[in-house]
């Protein structure tokens, strides 16, 4: 299956080469591959159409969009040269050579286009026609020598292609081919004779990789490594070279001369990305978790869209590796300085500068519920100490989150979530049951009625059994009111929640018939597990927003970033995952994330989308403006503002303009 980004879908250009060379043929695909091509979107996601359909969608309109722009015109048609697509490349071709300003380019794709159609005299005339402007060259040589080839002259066509390795001996096709041909003469003496007297030339280094191979292949890797050494000291190498050698000490077992010696050399602006790719692959087989996390963090900055899901892969493999690490530290609880968070609305709609415009409010005065993290129940563990947020620990805080928030907008009652933090130090998590008893001085006089509850996980995996206990009190009598629990694998805790949800909810009266604002949707059980994830991964970006606790502690950023713009592509008729991703990235600004030019693309892409879908998430634009500093269009938007715009809409602007960036 044929893999192809163009810049029409992502806006990512390939850097000109010098010169093209003569594509290397793909192997034969079966009908059913050949029917179809797989093309990244702009969230970096995999799709898949049919030959036809790109040729009609994508490549036709992209050539006629490259129509004047020589650089990224060549890229189109070498892609769609590699794709199999030379009877529409004609034109292109002849275009290219119009306007292009790299004479030795222009001249051989336009001569390749030429022979894959079979009109071998006239590229005979272009490849000659570009050796009297440019001289010789070992590309436009290479391409003479296939074209003789292709007339079964195959004396002649070797004496060129000789020539060819002389004037360029790092033309890649032409080395490669001259080197087969030594090959079927002599075999192996002769193959590497021939790389041997090609790496002899001068300003030769792609000789020397093809020997390193073979010297790895051999076991003979002190030889390679002597060999890579020269060729990464002279510094003339391409950009393909570092994944050529981080790939073949890959394959023959020298990981750790990866990051020796390819490491030091990449540069991520000039290179493949794949040798990117192989730079983490080394890091995670030898455990080296801080360089891998900083490898991801230069290669998710290319916002290159064919690597991301990768790149994702690589980022939950070092976390998961943390994971498994990290330990728990004793703490002494007398030292630490707890303090109760007030959530005083849905956790996601902090980090949109106080959008009260955009959501509905409850009337002053309204009736109040409160929620209180849950406790874990006893495990037999008494000591206090600090450790990495598990499950357990997370879902303490995002399930009353979320019945904060299904109060919220099913009910009546202004809703708050009461959670205990460790100033500088992160959330608490309490072991034992709480005693309502105690809390009833400490909320406010206008609570009727709040919950606790006790959470608990026995088993690992899919065969976990969870335990919910849920109290509610009511602060007039100063009572436990009702206890509503039940128990669920891991699979149904879900429904758990959403039926433990329905029992409150009727406990605690005043219902409504329809949600507060009128684009909110219930979750359901399938959506209910990623979103519960969102709210606990939300909390803890809230925290750092408001300096709760310090950046250095924040683990696995851009997963918490990704996590509900991936929530929103799932299902991208909900608008809530919409909003909790502009959330995310309003307090990623304010806590100053150093990550975040990585999703400027992105969010303008989610914008754009969400306003052809008239998704209440597109009215935030101007924070994304903001966060990205496009100041043009923050100020055209704050001057074309209509003077009917109400008062809070035009306090938000201003409040997302003043802040400082």
């Amino acid at each position: 299956m044929l893999k192809r980004l163009l810049s029409a879908l992502t806006g990512i250009k390939e850097s000109p080469a010098p010169a093209a060379q003569t594509p290397v043929p793909a192997k034969p695909a079966s009908p059913a591959q050949e029917e179809l091509i797989t093309v990244y979107d702009g969230y970096g996601r995999e799709l898949q159409i049919t030959r036809s359909d790109w040729r009609e969608k994508m490549l036709q309109p992209n050539l006629q969009l490259k129509w004047d722009k020589p650089d990224e015109l060549y890229t189109v048609i070498v892609s769609a040269l590699n794709d199999g697509f030379a009877t529409d490349l004609l034109p292109a071709a002849e275009r290219l050579l119009a306007i292009d300003p790299i004479p030795e380019r222009s001249h051989t794709i336009h001569g390749i286009v030429l022979m894959k159609n079979g009109k071998l005299d006239a590229a005979e005339a272009t490849l000659r026609e570009g050796m009297r402007k440019v001289g010789e060259t070992g590309t436009l040589l290479t391409n003479l020598a296939k074209l003789h080839a292709e007339r079964g002259d195959e004396a002649r066509s070797h004496e060129i292609l000789w020539q060819a390795v002389q004037a360029d001996p790092n033309q890649d096709n032409g080395l490669l081919w001259w080197a087969a041909i030594q090959q079927e003469r002599d075999g192996e003496a002769g193959y590497l004779q021939a790389l041997r007297t090609a790496a002899a030339l001068p300003g030769s280094w792609r000789a020397q990789l093809w020997l390193a191979r073979f010297h790895l292949e051999h076991g003979e890797a002190d030889l390679a490594r002597a060999l890579y050494a020269e060729v990464l000291a002279g510094g003339q190498y391409d950009s393909s070279a570092l994944m050529m050698i981080s790939g073949d000490l890959g394959n023959n077992g020298q990981v750790s001369l990866i990051l020796e010696l390819v490491g030091p050399a990449f540069d991520e602006k000039k290179h493949d990305p794949m040798a990117g790719l192989n730079l983490l692959r080394a890091c995670q087989h030898l455990g080296k978790v801080d360089e891998g996390e900083a490898m991801l963090g230069r290669l998710y900055a290319l916002g290159f869209a064919p690597i991301k899901q990768h790149l994702d892969q690589f980022a939950q493999a070092f976390q998961e590796m943390r994971k498994q690490a990290a330990q728990g530290t004793p703490i002494d609880p007398d030292a630490l300085k707890v303090t109760t968070l007030a959530i005083t609305q849905p956790i996601w709609h902090y980090g949109l500068r106080n959008a009260d415009w955009l959501f509905a409010q409850k009337p002053e005065g309204a009736p109040e519920v409160g929620f209180f993290a849950l406790s874990k129940m006893p495990d037999g563990s008494a000591r206090a100490e600090s450790q990495r947020e598990d499950d357990l620990g997370r879902y303490t805080r995002a399930i009353p989150l979320y019945l904060a928030e299904a109060a919220h907008y099913w009910s009546d009652y202004a809703a708050s979530t009461y959670i205990f933090v460790v100033e500088g130090g992160g959330p608490v998590v309490t072991s034992g049951e709480t005693d309502g008893s105690d809390l009833f001085d400490i909320v406010p006089p206008t609570m009727k009625v709040f919950v606790t509850g006790e959470l608990g996980c026995s088993g690992e995996g899919e065969s976990a059994i969870w335990q919910i206990s849920l109290s509610l009190w009511n602060c007039a009598t100063r009572r436990r009111q009702a206890t509503e629990s039940g128990h669920a694998t891991t699979a149904e805790l879900s429904a758990l929640v959403l039926e433990l949800e329905q029992r409150l909810l009727a406990r605690i009266g005043l219902k409504r018939e329809q949600p507060l604002d009128d684009f909110y949707r219930h979750p359901t059980a399938e959506v209910l597990t990623p979103y519960l994830t969102e709210l606990g991964q939300a909390f803890m970006l809230t925290l750092l927003a408001n300096k709760h606790m310090p950046k250095s502690v924040l683990w696995g950023e851009r997963a918490m970033l990704d996590w509900p713009l991936n929530m929103a592509l799932h299902w991208p008729s909900v608008d809530v995952p919409k909003l909790m991703y502009l959330s995310g990235l309003g307090k990623a600004f304010d806590y100053g994330s150093d990550v975040l030019p990585e999703y400027r693309e992105r969010s303008l892409l989610l914008l754009r989308d969400a306003q052809q879908a008239n998704s209440p998430a597109a009215k935030l634009a101007p924070l994304i403006w903001k966060i990205f500093a496009m100041t043009d269009e923050l100020d055209a938007h704050r001057k074309a503002l209509p003077a009917d715009s109400s008062p809070s809409y035009r306090a938000w602007l201003e409040r997302i303009i003043d802040v400082a960036s």
